[in-house]
């Protein structure tokens, strides 16, 4: 036995270590594959000896190498056996290769349950607390159900740092056994009054991951965490404590009447912004429970929003965002304690963090009013001007038109600023809402009836200078808001000063560039603005009629059905010879009569009658037969007459591959004689190449500034309305000032 272990020590002085792992990876850098191939197979050889300090080596190494990917599962059962050594050094390193390489599913650790209790039951605290440490990595059901009472009597150790960890890993006993909850609960209900600082903070851990998923099943320990609330200095602790405290107050309303003062203290007196937010969310979820029961909060809601103000000021942009977050949901409760800072709000449009810029967005919508609606939205359109990226500009657009026509427009006091702010809109860049837009035309001009001249005043003006808006050379929903302006032009063509001048510009508008649907929408109201017209004007006639005519050979199935009626009746009406004087007014009459809105859900109102089946059919639709089969195939030989010669012809041949080799060297002649093709020219050397690039950087650059905003004449600005209101809101505060110096003057000569 004794030249065993001579002989073991002899041959540990050659074996690698480590380090030498360590340094030889370096060093094989070029072949790190063959070299730690080889240094597994020596690692094996290591294992199978006898001696525990030399499995101890190899096992350190294999958790390295079990770091860089390697998969050491094979060696199972060699862990357990440095885990079993009496060594303190060598027992660390089997639990460090276990807690790493090990898991719940692993088969090995069935063996290992008393050894791991016995470990746990050592004198030595290190023993204990690294066996309590590791079990946390790879503790199994089984395990838990097995070791559960031995983790429970660690908790009246007389070592805190035993207490600590036996506390920590009841809860991975817990998630692995439920059952071991009920007896275990008294005895974790104690640590949080223990006198350890450090055993306490994890027993209130422990208990708040706990009721995160029922809250309800430890209220009665909210004196316990009201005392240590109200007692503790630890921040993190105080940060558990609190977020309990927001999941138990909906559960008891009267809880909250209590945590209002102490939350109050914390937030006037903590300097820690983390523990600084967690309070400021507690009081904002303890005052929406209670806003009913506890009318007078408003002095904490005020103090929470200056202490946010603090947050949102704050140069660390998580803390800024989370000021944001916080101040949204004061804004659900109490709008006004929120308005009173929109400078703030306003200004975090200018971050150049996307998140903050949105979250700041979601803030404007929801204080929103009819005095700051046209401040509001003027900073928004001014900032959308300005603002890079077609993401985030289409979502200022998109707040734009929520902020303005919530509630049915609730906020708008003047409707013509509304319309003027829709066709500002569809001239700047980024033009995925085009849809929305005109949808909000259409809709502001059908419902409000006092606007619809201005608004088809503006409606015209934009079909008349539609080929510059086009043109423009920018990304714009111009497009998409002509349909709008077209058809409010055509419904309403009875408000325009001058229809000629409208129908004229409508048809040079009309381009092949338009979507299918809006050339549709246009030859539709073309219709309608010629109907209106009193007297035949040859000039228009001939207009109408060549548009058309393009148009019924358009690729669009709509579009030639709309343009083929259109430019029938327009020939109906136009020939005098064909006696169809009075088919203008018919026309009329046609498309007369006031346009009511109707509910999208009014036709399911509508009774059907009785007898009336709308699935059956009008008409039985014909039986097919034979003799209509060969009907069809005599109609298809009416105008040629097909013989057998031609349907061979038209039977499909495959050329030859000669074929194809003669039709290739065919078009690569032709190409070549053809003047208009354009060939590829390649360089016959890579030094001619050069020398043709030769001076390509030194020909100068010269910017062009396409930022200039589109003039139209006509157009109304959406800021000449805010000058006109701040101009109006000016002379009220005068006369206010003026009033209260003549009451103050009157009660000086009273006296």
């Amino acid at each position: 036995m004794a030249l065993q272990k001579v002989k073991g020590n002899l041959e540990r002085m050659f074996d690698k270590n480590l380090t030498d792992l360590v340094r030889g990876i370096r060093n094989n850098r070029d072949n790190e594959g063959k070299y730690i191939a080889q240094c597994l197979e020596e690692i094996k050889q290591e294992l199978r000896q006898h001696n525990i300090a030399v499995k101890a080596n190899a096992v350190s190494k294999l958790t390295y190498l079990q770091m860089l990917g390697y998969d050491i599962s094979w060696a199972g059962f060699n862990i357990i056996e440095v885990m079993s050594s009496t060594k303190f050094t060598e027992k660390r390193i089997g639990y460090l290769a276990a807690s790493q390489s090990f898991h719940q599913d692993t088969e090995v650790l069935m063996l290992a349950t008393n050894m791991i209790r016995k470990d746990l039951n050592s004198t030595s605290q290190y023993e204990a607390g690294l066996t309590l440490s590791s079990l946390s990595c790879f503790l199994s059901p089984d395990l838990a159900r097995d070791l559960a009472n031995d983790i429970m009597s660690l908790l009246t150790s007389t070592k805190p740092y035993l207490r600590k960890k036996g506390v920590l890993l009841l809860y991975k006993v817990f998630l692995r056994y439920p059952d071991a909850l009920r007896p275990a609960f008294p005895r974790l209900k104690e640590k949080l009054e223990d006198p350890d600082p450090g055993v306490q903070s994890a027993a209130v851990n422990v208990i708040c991951e706990l009721a995160r998923k029922n809250p309800k099943n430890y209220l009665s320990l909210a004196p316990t965490f009201f005392k240590l609330m109200t007692s503790s200095t630890n921040n993190w602790m105080l940060i558990k404590i609190i977020k309990l405290f927001g999941a138990l107050t909906p559960l008891e309303p009267r809880l909250g009447k209590k945590l209002i003062e102490p939350l109050t203290n914390l937030i006037h007196s903590t300097s820690a912004m983390s523990l600084l937010y967690e309070c400021i969310n507690t009081v904002i979820a303890v005052l929406i429970s209670i806003s009913s029961g506890m009318p007078n909060h408003a002095a904490s809601i005020q103090l929470c929003v200056q202490k946010l103000r603090i947050l949102i000021e704050d140069s660390d942009q998580n803390l800024k965002y989370l000021g944001l977050l916080a101040m949204s949901k004061i804004l659900k409760t109490s709008p006004k304690s929120v308005a009173s800072h929109k400078d703030l709000i306003m200004s975090c449009l200018d971050d150049p963090d996307d998140s903050i810029r949105l979250r700041a967005l979601d803030l404007l919508s929801g204080m929103v009013s009819k005095k700051n609606l046209m401040e509001i939205v003027r900073k928004l359109m001014s900032h959308m001007a300005k603002a890079e990226g077609t993401t985030y500009r289409d979502e200022l657009l998109t707040k734009i038109l929520e902020i303005c026509s919530q509630n049915d427009y609730q906020y708008i006091s003047n409707f013509e600023w509304y319309v003027s702010v829709l066709v500002e809109l569809s001239q700047m860049e980024g033009g995925s809402h085009g849809g929305k837009l005109a949808h909000q035309m259409m809709d502001v001009a059908i419902r409000v009836e006092t606007i619809r001249p201005f608004a088809i005043e503006q409606m015209s003006l934009l079909i008349e200078n539609s080929s510059v808006l086009l043109k423009s050379g920018r990304h714009t929903s111009a497009a998409e808001v002509l349909y709008a302006a077209c058809w409010l032009v055509g419904e309403f063509s009875d408000l325009l000063a001058k229809p000629r001048q409208a129908l004229v510009s409508m048809l040079q508008g009309l381009s092949p560039q338009l979507s299918p649907h809006i050339q549709a929408t246009f030859v539709h109201n073309i219709l309608k603005l010629y109907s209106r017209l009193e007297e035949t004007d040859s000039e228009i006639d001939g207009m109408i009629l060549s548009k058309l005519e393009e148009l019924v050979c358009s690729a669009n199935l709509e579009v030639q059905e709309r343009a083929s009626t259109a430019l029938q009746l327009v020939k109906s009406i136009s020939n005098p010879d064909l006696g169809e004087e009075g088919l203008r007014k018919e026309i009329q009459v046609l498309y007369g009569g006031e346009l009511n809105p109707v509910g999208p859900k009014a036709q399911r109102k509508v009774p059907v009658p009785e007898g009336l089946d709308l699935d059956a059919w009008i008409n039985e639709p014909p039986a097919e037969s034979e003799e209509d089969e060969e009907i069809e195939e005599n109609l298809a030989q009416v105008f040629f007459k097909e013989d057998e010669t031609d349907r061979a012809k038209k039977s499909p041949t495959e050329p030859s591959e000669q074929e194809l080799a003669d039709m290739r060297a065919q078009r690569i002649a032709n190409q070549s004689s053809n003047p208009n093709y354009l060939k590829s020219y390649t360089p016959t050397s890579p030094s001619k190449q050069a020398a043709s690039l030769n001076g390509v950087d030194e020909i100068g650059i010269q910017p062009i500034d396409l930022d200039v905003p589109l003039y139209i004449p006509g157009l109304k600005s959406a800021d000449s309305y805010f000058n006109i209101e701040s101009s109006r809101e000016r002379k009220h505060k005068k006369k206010k000032k003026k009033k209260a110096k003549k009451v103050e003057s009157s009660s000086e000569e009273d006296d």
